[in-house]
């Protein structure tokens, strides 16, 4: 996991991804902004390595304003599962405009979060931040970059207790 962020509007990025098992992650993410997000839109795209070891787009391509979806004015699939997974563990679970210092942490992502179709293979995830101003323009306040893998499940063996 990497983030990426504008300097002209974002400081003090930290964000990092702790193992805590094969099917579970803890993820920390801290920024402090500089100005004020009125009208934030996140695009999410989702990436896939191909057997040429590139990734190429997937499936996902996307982008939503944050304030409706919070405020429960949009329900755009991507967008609500993003949302339901994030809003527990971030101080950003409230009305727009956010300011300040902004976090998500302690935040547990289980592998049975994910939707089973998704097939076998290695994903970068890009989450877009962008502040919209009036007439359209938009600006990025910084990127996260999520890379993981799907594998197939391990097995596994019970010991045989022996008299």
């Amino acid at each position: 996991m990497d983030c990426i962020p504008n300097p002209k509007f974002v400081e003090n990025v930290t964000c990092y991804v702790k193992d805590l098992s094969w099917e579970k992650s803890l993820v920390q993410m801290d920024c402090h902004l500089i100005e004020p997000l009125r009208n934030p839109t996140v695009h999410i795209k989702l990436h896939k390595k191909d057997y040429t070891d590139q990734y190429k787009p997937f499936l996902v391509n996307i982008s939503f304003k944050a304030c409706d979806l919070i405020a429960g004015k949009s329900f755009i699939p991507y967008g609500l599962v993003m949302w339901r997974t994030l809003k527990k563990f971030t101080n950003a679970n409230h009305t727009c405009p956010f300011v300040g210092h902004l976090f998500a942490r302690d935040m547990v992502f289980e592998a049975n979060n994910l939707p089973s179709s998704i097939p076998l293979g290695v994903y970068w995830v890009a989450l877009t931040f962008l502040e919209t101003y009036s007439g359209g323009i938009k600006e990025t306040y910084g990127t996260v970059n999520w890379y993981w893998e799907i594998m197939r499940p391990k097995r596994k063996h019970k010991k045989n207790k022996t008299a």
